[in-house]
């Protein structure tokens, strides 16, 4: 059984609004590595061999950002875990971003600045939460956030204000959270995941936490997100967290229809929510 690493859902006070709940980003806890690392990095070798156009796109031109991005990971993973990457090396063959999120769990998403603004440019995404990566290329953020119910709403200058006061200096990170019916890590939008389940039971149900970062690089100016997914069947979280499972269901039950759409939990959140309690 495992518990979760972060519980955003704890933090949920009334009715759910979209928070950023952005936090300063120690640099030494930049890139996540655990007892999951072998499975979740073979799992991403086998993404990019079946679906490699749905899991890596980049615009054009985007390699000198790619390349700043790769030459600070690969500098902070031989540091920080020289026993695992002590011979580090990327395949010059690929996209220096794609050929960076090959070796670290974290998927990887980098916006660079064009024409005056910054644009989604290059991601390397193998476990996207039901979005689809290629729609997103050379959008703003406020255009790659507007499928999200109400979150450009709620939140969209203060995402713009926060992009627009990242300095190199001064990274920052953040939690998202969903409850979803499988355990697939891979969930693009476009067809090419495994089935979903069929009107899966409540206690069937997996726990979808993501822990982003960003950080802006000095040389291209370009912005990083790192998105590392963790995830934990909800019977995890009710058999060794039961505070945290009632809380998980006070904010399900607090979420307007809209954003309980979004996060496909406006038909089965009701029974999830009653599960979690009474078990």
């Amino acid at each position: 059984m495992k518990t979760p690493p972060y519980e955003p859902w704890t933090e949920v006070s009334g009715v759910f609004r979209w928070r950023l709940g952005i936090r300063p980003l120690d640099l030494d806890r930049w890139i996540e590595i655990d007892e999951e690392f072998d499975a979740e990095v073979a799992e991403k070798q086998h993404v990019m061999a079946s679906n490699p156009h749905t899991a890596f796109c980049a615009l054009d031109n985007t390699e000198a950002e790619g390349a700043e991005v790769a030459e600070a990971l690969r500098d902070h993973l031989i540091h920080h875990f020289p026993d695992r990457f002590a011979d580090l090396s990327f395949d010059d063959s690929l996209h220096p971003l794609d050929a960076a999120g090959r070796v670290i769990q974290e998927d990887l998403v980098v916006m660079v600045e064009r024409e005056g603004q910054l644009v989604f440019g290059a991601g390397s995404v193998c476990f996207p939460n039901r979005w689809d990566l290629r729609s997103k290329l050379g959008q703003t953020m406020a255009e790659v956030h507007e499928p999200v119910s109400l979150l450009n709403d709620q939140l969209g200058p203060v995402v713009d204000n926060v992009l627009a006061r990242l300095t190199p200096d001064r990274p920052v990170w953040r939690l998202g959270w969903g409850v979803i019916d499988t355990d697939d890590l891979y969930q693009p939008l476009d067809g090419t995941a495994s089935p979903r389940p069929v009107d899966a039971p409540p206690a069937a149900h997996y726990l979808r936490v993501e822990r982003e970062t960003l950080r802006r690089f000095p040389r291209t100016n370009c912005v990083l997100f790192t998105i590392r997914t963790h995830q934990l069947p909800l019977t995890d979280l009710v058999a060794l967290k039961p505070e945290s499972a009632r809380a998980l269901a006070a904010a399900i039950e607090s979420m307007p229809d809209p954003i309980a759409d979004y996060k496909q939990l406006r038909i089965t959140g009701t029974n999830i929510a009653n599960w979690l309690r009474s078990a």
